[in-house]
């Protein structure tokens, strides 16, 4: 099945979304709504916070039984010899969201963590159950904080790679033609 990506324009939230990328209309019209947001949010996990939602970035518009997509919302390849090359831009496009999304992830559960760490509340029930836990508590902060500067170096990375190879097959083509 060919992949198909969209780009966020002035979109907040799922349900506008939902409505610019599928055709939702009719009767049961509220039950597609709902399972068009979950099968948005499944494929594109950080569209869960208004964080998720910048201007440009792409998202994955995966099949909806029962629902079509808005063709001048969304970018596929076509299905002929021509396409490999589209097909393969537009997977390029949906890893490069998916990496953005998992280091977002990441990174939000650090800073949940580290917010838990400078909970004074927390910390001094943490220090009344176990006095020593003040150095654990230390070195989980400076681990947290080192994984947050070697996930940024790992996203940078690897997007640039995805850059890299979408960079190349666009070379490809142009020696193709």
């Amino acid at each position: 099945m060919p992949t198909t990506v969209a780009t966020l324009g002035r979109e907040r939230t799922l349900s506008t979304l939902a409505r610019r990328v599928y055709q939702i209309e009719g009767r049961g019209s509220a039950e597609l709504q709902r399972r068009a947001e979950a099968a948005l949010l499944r494929a594109n996990p950080r569209l869960s916070s208004a964080e998720g939602f910048r201007a440009g970035d792409k998202i994955v518009v995966p099949a909806v039984p029962g629902l079509e997509r808005s063709r001048d919302e969304i970018s596929a390849a076509p299905v002929d010899r021509n396409g490999l090359n589209a097909e393969t831009a537009l997977r390029l496009e949906a890893l490069g969201s998916r990496i953005q999304d998992r280091f977002r992830l990441a990174a939000d559960e650090r800073r949940r963590a580290l917010e838990r760490l400078d909970d004074d509340a927390f910390v001094a029930e943490a220090r009344q159950a176990l006095p020593s836990s003040i150095d654990l508590l230390a070195k989980t902060r400076e681990r947290l904080k080192r994984e947050e500067q070697q996930d940024t170096e790992r996203s940078d990375a690897l997007l640039k790679g995805v850059a890299s190879a979408l960079d190349s097959l666009k070379a490809l083509e142009k020696v193709r033609r």
